[in-house]
């Protein structure tokens, strides 16, 4: 026998409200609206309700036999709802949430627009058990509050758990949907409600599956919300939900560090494996991109990025850099930008870096072609605004932003190859970018041990920009050191980009 995920023999007053057992309180929906249900029953006469009526209702004929999908909807509701909350939770709450929605703006519409239907037969034509059950659905059951039909209503909700329920197979889906299709359609039959009722309540069903579940709701292969280069974080917390609303911009987010790396070992790995391979050399601004986008393969959340003041999960790791043409003051300079794969190691990365090193030397990149077309139009502030605009949406097209640095997951600039120390280099507004990497130059650094004795160390020093919004300081400290880790054992580096990093 399936073992239920909940121990609710611990269940108490005392601790309902605990993350085990908080579920439950959202069938105090049910009290509510019982409540609610017995005030509009008998405050509201049936001579101020709207009839509702259409001329489908006319074409239906009234049959005593889906009295028997009708009933079963009793059975399907408890069986469901006691299924969930002993065995799938998440069902429990999607549909509890939905029933729940539908019993506030149900009871909202009889107050404001109460209905009734009087399309219930005055005789029957036969006398059989079907029909006297029905008579005494009847009896009970006054002909107001019917629209929208909450009958209707909820068999919807549950079977929406049902259908998102991972543990179900196929036919069992099949099966229940089937069965909620008859339960939906017998309150016709059985003139319990008019075709507008039921409309009413698959329109709210649809409203409220929007309202509460839509970022879920799949667009193809994407779901609503997420952006063609990221899915949107449906499971963040609080503050890191917060924060983008109310620190905007990326540039006024920076959380900047820096990180000092030993190199010998580097070194002298790269002059090894050099010698062994002199037509497929590697640098040590190889091990650098191959150690940044691997660290951020192993450490999701430093590929995540704010805009439009929400957060994303990137869909790719990509590494960004500029490559000067020419060693002139007047040089041009083009991007280029390399796309991991999980398969990915050290050589495939050097071998992607020198591609593209060559063909930016060779031609311009998509990017740098589309702006120099774009420069040619007048109008430059629209343009700009329209371009923010699209931006800020994920709507830029793909030739703009091909090889856009501030598009991918790292930009790394390298200043030791011009001689220069590393700095300080600010995130951009533009984009989605979320690390900016500055690589220095080699210098040897004294080190003194516990007993004063001083020895010196080849060091190369790397500066960190990140945007504090998208993770928090312990988890960029294991990051960076990971990243440390990589670059002073550069052979980790043979492994896959995916595999996971044994220290």
């Amino acid at each position: 026998m399936k073992k239920p995920v909940v121990d609710y023999r611990k269940l108490r007053l005392s601790n309902i409200t605990s993350n085990e057992y908080r579920h439950l309180l959202l069938l105090l929906g049910w009290v509510g609206y019982l409540v609610m249900y017995l005030v509009t029953e008998n405050f509201i006469p049936e001579s101020s309700c709207h009839v509702v009526h259409s001329r489908i209702d006319d074409l239906i004929p009234f049959n005593e036999y889906f009295v028997i999908f009708y009933v079963s909807w009793y059975f399907f509701m408890v069986l469901s709802l006691l299924y969930f909350v002993l065995y799938d939770i998440k069902g429990f709450v999607r549909a509890q949430k939905l029933i729940v929605g539908m019993q506030i703006i149900a009871v909202i519409t009889y107050i404001l627009w109460p209905s009734v239907q009087n399309m219930r037969p005055e005789a029957f034509a036969h006398d059989n058990v079907l029909t006297r059950l029905l008579g005494y659905i009847y009896k009970v059951d006054t002909p107001t509050g019917v629209c929208p039909s909450l009958h209707v209503g909820y068999t919807l909700a549950v079977l929406s758990a049902h259908l998102a329920a991972r543990d179900h197979k196929l036919i069992k889906k099949v099966l229940l949907a089937l069965w909620s299709f008859m339960i939906c359609i017998s309150v016709c039959f059985v003139k319990q409600h008019s075709f507008i009722d039921v409309c009413a309540a698959v329109i709210l069903y649809l409203f409220l599956e929007i309202v509460l579940f839509g970022r879920d709701i799949k667009l193809g292969k994407r779901r609503i919300g997420d952006r063609r280069d990221g899915e949107l974080i449906r499971d963040i917390d609080s503050m890191h939900y917060i924060m983008p609303l109310m620190y905007p911009n990326r540039c006024d987010n920076e959380a900047y560090m820096k990180l000092s790396v030993e190199i010998a070992g580097t070194e002298e790995y790269i002059r090894n494996y050099n010698k062994e391979h002199p037509d497929e050399r590697i640098a040590i601004f190889d091990i650098i991109i191959a150690a940044a986008l691997r660290t951020i393969r192993q450490r999701p959340q430093m590929n995540r990025f704010i805009a439009n003041q929400t957060m994303y999960q990137r869909k790719c790791v990509t590494a960004a850099f500029t490559v000067k043409k020419e060693f002139r003051d007047d040089g041009d300079e083009t991007l280029a930008r390399i796309v991991a794969e999980d398969t990915d190691t050290l050589f495939t990365i050097s071998h992607k870096v020198r591609e593209q090193i060559a063909l930016c030397k060779k031609e311009d990149d998509e990017s740098t072609e589309a702006m120099n077309f774009i420069m040619k139009i007048p109008g430059k502030h629209l343009i700009g605004a329209i371009a923010r605009f699209l931006d800020r949406h994920g709507w830029m097209p793909q030739s703009v932003i091909a090889t856009d640095p501030y598009q991918c997951s790292v930009v790394l600039s390298n200043l030791g190859s011009l001689g220069l120390d590393i700095g300080y280099h600010h995130l951009m507004n533009w984009g989605t970018n979320s690390i900016f990497i500055i690589i220095g130059t080699k210098k040897f650094k004294p080190y003194h041990d516990q007993d004063g004795n001083v020895t010196m160390k080849k060091e190369l020093d790397l500066a960190f920009t990140i945007d504090e919004r998208i993770s928090d300081g312990f988890y960029y400290a294991r990051s960076i050191r990971l990243m440390k880790t990589l670059i002073e054992n550069p052979k980790l580096l043979e492994e896959s980009l995916s595999e996971q990093v044994k220290r």
